[in-house]
């Protein structure tokens, strides 16, 4: 079964989704840790919404028989970015919301098309 899923926006790149943050030990003490910015968190709570209310009824991954899950990105973007950073910021989103690992993805941008309007910058992923 093969179904598509469009985010609109673009995505934040994998390159500026984390910040280093402050994560705390035992007896508070603080030590330096990676954390998702503001913006990457924002994106992908609503992408991963987005891709459960895509989801058809009865789809299950075909990562549960032993089958990796094939998933074609076209890319419509305000500003140019690496279609490989922004394709890690959206698997990390919907691979959970679909209910597999998103190392049992295999990724592929098949289009990018830079200078839309930024009211029709959107990722389109067909998941097979």
């Amino acid at each position: 079964m093969t179904f598509v899923i469009t985010i609109p926006g673009q995505p934040p790149s994998g390159n500026h989704a984390n910040k280093i943050g402050r994560g705390f030990r035992r007896g508070g003490v603080a030590y330096p840790k990676m954390v998702k910015t503001p913006q990457a968190e924002a994106y992908q709570a609503g992408a991963a919404l987005i891709a459960k209310v895509a989801k058809p009824s009865g789809w299950e991954p075909r990562s549960k028989v032993g089958l990796m899950v094939v998933m074609e990105y076209r890319f419509w973007l305000h500003r140019d970015a690496d279609c490989t950073n922004l394709i890690k910021t959206v698997e990390d989103a919907i691979c959970p919301a679909l209910g597999f690992n998103d190392s049992l993805a295999l990724p592929r941008a098949m289009s990018k098309i830079v200078g839309v309007p930024k009211s029709e910058a959107r990722t389109e992923i067909t998941i097979y």
